[in-house]
């Protein structure tokens, strides 16, 4: 004979699961937000030693006029 689980039980899951698919979804918000912010700094920074290097890049973009 198998038992059901009991309501209370369910309810914990079903919070777990909701608890984790928030923190989920607040993580990748803030990835998506780090990540932003350091393209934006890459390519409209005028720091020589920023700036070298991604030079090509943002001309191949068409982004940012650097001249």
């Amino acid at each position: 004979m198998t038992m059901s689980p009991s309501p209370a039980h369910e309810h914990h899951h079903a919070t777990a699961h909701r608890t984790l698919v928030h923190h989920v979804v607040v993580q990748a918000f803030v990835v998506i937000v780090f990540v932003a912010l350091v393209l934006w700094a890459v390519l409209f920074a005028n720091y020589p030693a920023v700036h070298d290097p991604f030079h090509e890049l943002r001309h191949a973009l068409y982004i940012v006029p650097c001249h």
